[in-house]
């Protein structure tokens, strides 16, 4: 599997989940930046922390390209607004981008669908002009900040324990990315 991270620069968190996803499979994987210069190499911070989990990162940045987004057969972006700025730049491969989050965790991927499955009750409620369920409105509105918060923390100018808290949660999702990688090639 080629497997894209992108973030802003190219410089933090994208290079992170690239070096500790390389460091626990196999797979092909590449990470770029939406505004990235060519050639930076990793942020101070992400490289403390990768050393001090025992993970070594030769990084460069790169820009995304329209050859990266073919060559990826996912692509996972650090926020929704990265997202949906490469869905609207890369419509004919939208259907392989996503946050992090919302790919590798089954929590988000149960609650997208339980919100989907929610709107449509609210929409065929509306259209039989039935009256709007409460529980059904405070249901959307759980499963809506489940959803909402599938951005990983953005540590750029901030100190070690910023760096350390988005090594934590990019290692917690690539963790969930190993178990949903391994049921996909299995």
């Amino acid at each position: 599997m080629n497997i894209l991270f992108v973030c802003t620069g190219n410089t933090c968190r994208s290079p992170m989940a690239q070096a500790i996803l390389q460091n626990k499979t196999d797979h092909s994987i590449q990470s770029a930046g939406i505004f990235a210069g060519v050639g930076i190499p990793a942020s101070q911070g992400t490289s403390e922390v990768l050393k001090q989990q025992g993970i070594s990162c030769e990084h460069k940045s790169q820009p995304v390209t329209e050859d990266l987004i073919k060559w990826a057969d996912v692509v996972l972006t650090m926020t929704q607004n990265h997202r949906d700025l490469l869905k609207q730049s890369y419509q004919e491969d939208s259907d392989k981008i996503f946050t992090l989050k919302e790919y590798a965790d089954p929590q988000c991927e149960k609650a997208w669908n339980e919100l989907k499955e929610s709107y449509a009750k609210l929409e065929e409620a509306k259209l039989a002009g039935n009256e709007v369920d409460a529980t059904l409105m405070d249901k959307i509105n759980k499963l809506e900040q489940i959803v909402q918060n599938v951005d990983i923390i953005d540590p750029f100018g901030g100190n070690y324990m910023t760096y350390q808290k988005t090594y934590e949660e990019l290692d917690n999702y690539l963790a969930l990315l190993v178990k949903k990688i391994e049921n996909i090639d299995r």
